[in-house]
Formats: structure tokens, sequence, C-alpha cells
């Protein structure tokens, strides 16, 4: 049986492997966008639970005032208050290569605050003395060759400055490593070269306890909900997926590419199938036949009347012509002649049942052929009659 599947699996083999290569395409596009929907789940994001982002309440575009840092410091179960802005520069070119995330940031409490980040406490030192350096990620450091004491250069593209920085430390994350492909520098420094705007974008609060992380956040809305500049507070991981949800319905988009890719399967496997049972038709159909004719054949072998018997003479055989010899053949019904004598038609039952024996395709396709040779043979009989 298993000699028989893989005969008929190799029966076209061109076919067959591109079968198996859309099948598995399909199989692994299914998987790819599996894993890519279950990144965007917020119980698999590697963000802190405890620590909660203020932003502006209208969008990320609108900074808050630098004013807000020390009222949130006094906020029940706040530990730290972090501000960080967004610089979004221009390292080298616009290749998508050399982007990265690039942030001002105050050092003295941005360590505490992201205890998750590690560095050794000579660069950590080294950093906050000097107002111009910075430090970078392990694997961006090690993506663009950086090395302490190193310069870049980032072009403003947001903000109408560019910033030379110097390379005091590199830091890892215990927790995420995409998080080390980004920079932190000295707020202070873009505030000077802005001409000190005292303006902020988000603030990052360290909550003692996560029971608390709900109470910080309504307290913190509820003090600001007068203000002009209104803000939300969330937490890391709805944060972070708020910039999914600008995408667009990640989720049906997904669902929707999976669909197409499962009907597509379907038509795949169904259509293969198709061309299979297509190519077999002609074989069934001799099959077929062959097999009717066996069953006709079993049939005839048991009736008496107009039929050649094993064993015993026929109607035929009694009126045999004396030197015509007696046939083995399968036994068929004598074809009926209006112009010649029981002889011939005998003998032409007796050739019909011998080609049909001779080609195995019953007594239909023996017949045929010896009504012909029949026909022609009463017509030679007739000739030397006359």
């Amino acid at each position: 049986m298993r000699r028989l599947v893989w005969r008929n699996l190799l029966r076209n083999k061109r076919r067959a492997a591109f079968t198996v290569a859309s099948l598995t395409l399909g199989v692994m596009l299914l998987c790819v966008l599996g894993a890519l929907l279950q990144t965007f789940d917020p119980a698999q994001t590697e963000a802190s639970e405890n620590r909660v982002v203020v932003r502006h309440a209208v969008s990320l575009q609108f900074d808050l005032p630098e004013a807000y840092w020390r009222r949130l410091e006094g906020l029940d179960h706040v530990e730290v208050v972090s501000p960080l802005s967004w610089f979004g520069g221009i390292y080298k070119d616009t290749r998508r290569e050399n982007f990265f995330s690039q942030f001002g940031s105050d050092p003295e409490t941005l360590l505490a605050a992201f205890d998750d980040l590690e560095i050794e406490p000579e660069a950590a030192a080294a950093w906050l003395a000097e107002r111009r350096s910075f430090i970078a990620g392990r694997a961006l450091a090690e993506k663009h060759g950086w090395e302490i004491g190193d310069e870049i250069f980032l072009q403003g593209e947001i903000y109408p400055i560019d910033l030379n920085l110097v390379l005091r430390g590199i830091f890892t994350d215990s927790q995420d490593e995409a998080q080390e492909n980004q920079i932190f520098f000295h707020r202070d420094y873009m505030e000077e070269a802005l001409g000190n705007p005292g303006q902020v974008g988000t603030f990052w609060l360290l909550v003692d306890d996560l029971e608390n992380v709900p109470e910080v956040i309504e307290a913190t809305e509820a003090m600001f909900e007068n203000s002009e500049a209104r803000v939300k507070a969330e937490t890391e991981q709805a944060f972070v997926l708020a910039f999914v949800q600008m995408m667009g319905n990640v989720e049906l988009l997904f669902g929707a590419i999976g669909f197409a890719v499962i009907v597509s399967v379907f038509f795949i496997t169904a259509n293969t199938m198709a061309m299979a049972v297509r190519e077999r038709s002609t074989e069934v159909s001799v099959q077929d036949a062959w097999l009717r004719a066996r069953e006709g054949a079993r049939r005839v072998d048991g009736r008496g009347d107009g039929y050649r018997h094993r064993g015993r003479p026929s109607r035929c055989d009694a009126g045999r012509h004396p030197a015509q010899p007696r046939g083995r053949g399968t036994f068929v019904r004598a074809v009926a002649l209006p112009d010649a004598d029981p002889t011939v038609r005998c003998g032409v039952a007796r050739i019909g049942g011998g080609v049909g024996d001779r080609y195995a395709l019953g007594p239909r396709a023996g017949l045929c052929h010896g009504a012909a040779l029949g026909r022609r043979w009463a017509a030679q009989g007739g000739v030397r009659r006359g």
C-alpha cells in the first residue's frame, strides 16, 4: 500500500514539488503572522508593570510644561519621576539601518526609574559629569562599531538644532535586548541649544507597588484636569501598544491575510486532487469496462440457449460443419446474419469468443471482430456456391 501511494504521489514530480512548496509557504506565512500578532499582545510585551507614563492628553506631538515634573514627584506612592524627550535626529543619512531612538533625559533619575538598565558605575559617573556625553545600548554600539570616547553628530529634524555627542558609557538591558538599540543624552544640553523652552515630551513614574498603579494614574489625571495641557497617564504596556494602534487594526489585517492563505491552500489541494483524478479517467474507464465484461461473461456462462457451454455441445455445435474445429473461446451470443446459414452463424460466434479471449476485453469486443470476419466468410461462401 505504501509503495502504491508513493508511485501515485510521484506520478507527476513537477506538480508534486510545486504543490508541496505552495503548502509549505502557506503554513510558514501563517506561523509568521501568528508570531507577529503575539508580539502585539499586552501580556507579551517586555514592559515594567509598575512604571506609569504621563503624556499630553491630545497627542505625543504636544509637549508638557517642565513645571509638571516637581508636582508629579509629590504624588503618593511615586518613588522617581524621570523626564524623557524624543529628539529624532539624523545619524549619517536617512537610511533605515542608521535610524535609532534618541532621548534627552535626566541622568540622575533615568537609571533609578529604569532599574532594568545595567551600566558600570564608572561609566555612569562619567556620563553624569559631562553635559555633552551620552550612553548607548550594547547592541547599537556593536552595530556601528562605537567605542568609549567616540563622537557622533546628530542632525536635527524635529528640532532646529544639531548635537555633537561623546560616548561615555554602554548599557545593557536584562529584560529586553531590543532596548539596547537607543541612546540617552543630557536633556539640559538640548534645552540650552533650544533656548530653554522648558518643555518635556513624557514623564516616567516609578510606583512603589503594583497595586498602587491604578491609584497613581487616577491621581495624576485629576491633578491636571483643569490645566491648559491636560495629561493622560497609562501603564508602560499600554503606552507601547499605543504605537501599534497607530498602524490600524493589526489583528483584523493579519486575520484577513491568514484567512486568504487558508482559502488558497484549500484550492491548491482541491485543484491537485482534481488533476490527478482527471489523468486517471482513461485508466478507470478501461478498468470499469474490463470488470463489466467479466461480469457479463459470467452471466452468459450461466445460460444454455444460444450460447456455447464448456464441456458440452451447444446448439451451434449440433449444426457444426465437420471441417470446423471446436473453439475454446468466451461464451457469446450467436450473431444474427440474415443471409447466412446456421453453420456460418455458429462460426461467427466462435470467432468472436476467440478474439474476446485473446484481447481480454470481454464478449462484446470479440463479438464485434467476429461479426466482421463472419460477414467476410459468408460472402466468400456465397461466391463459391454461385
